[in-house]
């Protein structure tokens, strides 16, 4: 049997709630194998209890996801660094490498302090943190030399550092690590310190890596006082299965949220399961450990809800397509999105009734150029590269017109945006494209949707691919009617029928000062545009009507960025990554292949051209690093949060999933915002959620380290990855 690392992944045991919190543990109900209200008694070791439960299915695999994991070895923490689960304690800014990972030395594997210093952010529970303990590391010098250990930002203590192996072992007084996060700097007076494990407490350390998965098995590996660690998401109505394998061997459960009580359970047999239920919508701490024998495998572990899995609609793919782009259009301006919202949006609505409406949508950059680019060639902004003023989208990208047009259909483009042109990479194989900025015609969405139209009328006995790019939404605002006189009263000021993108480039610079009427008015002849662009889409239809092409034809909404309206004190676009900028409008319209429902796992731009790819049959290109949505919209893969990421720039990012949402920004503290309770992110929770906290930053942290080679396609979600990503990393 082959013990593969799966240390690679499993790094310091997570930072868990507060065991003394909440009170006492809440046992967890044990389904028993019957079904039976009162127990089933004791199960064969090879019956599969799972046969004996209804239908259920998994949603997030522990034994898949084991590089998000967190080992805990004989009461401390253990981070091996070799491992590429070791990513999710670095850190690091735009242009900064602090380690090199996954390397190796004399057959060890570790991670490399790229220059002189280095840190790793790990999650300590209450009891890791409480009392004094040691931080023991084993590590290569290439030369002798002074450590110095820093510890949330205090210098601990100087040691005397031998050239070659060697372990070292530093007390850490009382009060120098707290519950939650903690940064641990490392720096070497000689450099190129390569680190194997850091041990963060524990009664005494390992003889070396302990191997946590077994291949051949295809298993979690658990030794007597070793334990894993998930930050995850309870789903409703949850429960937590596993096939418990060793003579003698059981597994405790302990699921701990923030605050309140924690579920613990015991498991044994095959498919033994726990109800986790209670914690449902909860980001909690799930830690697994045996009991009642030396080691034990553990298998098939895995979060599932009731029902049996999703299958994928079939269906004949569409005749036409039509993508629309809506510039600078906030989902929360449309009540179909984010209920409650202001805009009369009637086409929206009825839309959605046959639709596949995806609420939570991500622009993978915060304007257009970057975020176009983002749509256009599947890829995230480190990978595409057009970041500058003057960077265009390289030729090499297999992009959306190409792609398109490998699919046999004509294709045609009308765009307002100035940008989303050849100069710029925007495609070289349209059959028609029209950009009305370079060519003079109407800004209106009316001449630019017109326009778009009679690019294709006469095109109807021949599949097409059109392209429309409105911008209305996008400044400058000129109010339209009849809605404006409905989302503003009396108002005589200077932005009467018009704010100018020259003005609130002024108004953004601080150069020109206005009221917060002024402000009011502003917002209404934005959400006047948005009621308009509305009115175009209603008209859109009743045009595919008029040429009796509506069944044929696969509509997709969707808008490149959004626009800051003084939330905190910003308008425009590209300043921030609110999520006025980045959460924007997702439908699909096409019947036969997208069921109509709200889709709320979190979904990326990026996945816009794999998936009109995957309709019309087209092979996605092996750059692409989003993925067909076709399976999601069909309930395949859903159930469990999907992590969402925007860019600024490279400086600055964004991650969402669920209701949390997480920004960080080069060195800078990072701020954590629960949406549902603040969704104008301006309360900072990132001190007392430390739990939800590692649940964002632990699947970041695993894409930022590997954005470059991220495909969605082959590794899946960050937060919840297919197999292949452990296989590919050797682990």
């Amino acid at each position: 049997m082959t013990l593969r690392y799966l240390c690679v992944a499993l790094l310091v045991a997570a930072c868990s709630g507060d065991k003394k919190a909440g009170g006492v543990e809440t046992p967890g109900a044990v389904i028993p194998a019957n079904g039976s209200a009162g127990g089933g008694g004791k199960v064969a070791p090879d019956v599969d209890q799972r046969e004996s439960r209804g239908a259920e299915h998994g949603v997030f695999s522990l034994v898949d996801n084991r590089l998000l994991a967190h080992a805990q070895y004989d009461g401390g923490l253990l981070i091996p660094a070799g491992s590429a689960g070791f990513a999710k304690y670095t850190r690091f800014r735009k242009a900064e490498v602090a380690w090199e990972l996954r390397k190796e030395r004399d057959g060890k594997k570790v991670a490399v302090i790229a220059g002189k210093s280095a840190a790793v952010r790990v999650p300590l529970t209450t009891e890791q943190a409480a009392g004094d303990t040691r931080i023991r590391m084993h590590h290569y010098a290439p030369a002798a030399g002074r450590m110095t250990l820093r510890i949330n930002g205090k210098d601990l203590a100087t040691v005397e550092q031998a050239s070659g192996w060697s372990t070292s072992d530093t007390v850490v007084p009382a009060g120098n690590l707290r519950a939650g996060e903690n940064e641990i700097t490392l720096f070497a007076s000689k450099g190129g310190l390569e680190v194997a494990w850091i041990q963060v407490g524990g009664a005494s350390g390992p003889e070396g890596v302990q191997a946590l998965y077994d291949a051949g098995a295809n298993a979690l590996v658990l030794d007597k006082g070793q334990s894993l660690a998930w930050y995850a998401m309870v789903p409703a109505k949850g429960t937590i299965v596993a096939d418990v394998l060793g003579k003698g061997c059981k597994l405790r459960v302990e699921a701990r949220p923030q605050s309140g009580k924690p579920i613990v359970a015991t498991l044994s047999g095959k498919g033994s399961a726990a109800a986790l239920d209670a914690l449902g919508g909860a980001v909690a701490r799930i830690e697994l450990s045996v009991q009642g024998c030396d080691r034990g495998l553990v298998a098939k572990a895995e979060l599932t809800v009731p029902g049996g899995a999703a299958v994928i609609k079939s269906g004949d793919k569409p005749k036409y397509i039509v993508f629309w782009i809506m510039d600078s259009l906030r989902a929360d301006r449309i009540s179909t999105f984010v209920p409650g919202a202001r805009p009369e949006v009637p086409s929206f609505d009825e839309l959605a009734k046959t639709s596949a409406v995806f609420v939570k949508a991500y622009v993978q950059g915060n304007e257009s150029r970057v975020s176009h680019a983002s749509i256009w060639s599947s890829l995230y902004p480190v990978r595409h590269n057009m970041l500058s003023s003057t960077a265009k989208l390289a030729d090499k990208w297999f992009t959306l017109d190409e792609a398109m047009k490998k699919a046999k259909l004509f294709t045609s483009g009308v765009s307002g945006n100035g940008y989303i042109v050849q100069k710029w990479g925007f495609g070289d194989d349209w059959d028609r494209y029209s950009n009305h900025i370079h060519e003079g015609g109407g800004l209106s969405g009316e001449a630019i949707y017109l326009k778009a139209l009679k690019s294709v009328e006469d095109k109807l006995e021949t599949p097409w691919f059109l392209y429309v790019g409105t911008i209305d939404t996008h400044v400058s605002w000129r109010a339209k009617d009849p809605w404006m006189s409905r989302y503003s009263g009396d108002y005589n000021g200077k932005f009467k029928t018009v704010a100018s993108g020259a003005d609130m480039g002024k108004v953004a610079s601080g150069k020109l000062k206005i009221s917060d009427s002024d402000k009011d008015h502003i917002r209404a002849i934005y959400d006047s545009n948005v009621s308009y662009q509305d009115d175009l889409l209603r008209q859109l239809f009743e045009k595919l009507d008029e040429w009796k092409i509506r069944d044929q034809t696969m509509v997709v909404i969707t808008a490149d960025h959004g626009d800051e309206q003084w939330e905190v004190g910003r308008v425009g676009h590209g300043g921030s990554l609110r999520e006025s900028l980045v959460h924007v409008p997702l439908l699909i319209y096409y019947p036969p292949l997208f069921p109509t429902g709200k889709i709320a796992d979190g979904v990326e731009t990026i996945d816009i051209l794999p998936t009109l790819a995957d309709v019309m049959g087209v092979p996605a290109d092996k750059e692409w690093q989003g993925e067909s949505l076709v399976p999601l919209a069909n309930g395949v893969g859903a159930g469990y949060p999907r992590m969402m990421m925007s860019s600024q720039y490279e400086g600055a990012h964004a991650v969402r999933m669920g209701p949390w949402k997480l920004r960080v920004a080069g060195g800078a503290k990072p701020q954590l915002f629960n949406l549902e309770d603040n969704p104008n992110e301006t309360k900072d929770v990132v001190d007392d959620e430390y739990v939800a906290r590692r649940f964002l930053d632990d699947p970041l942290w695993l894409l930022r380290v590997n954005n470059d080679a991220w495909r969605k396609s082959r590794w899946g979600n960050p937060s919840n990855v297919t197999p292949q990503f452990a296989a590919d990393m050797g682990e």
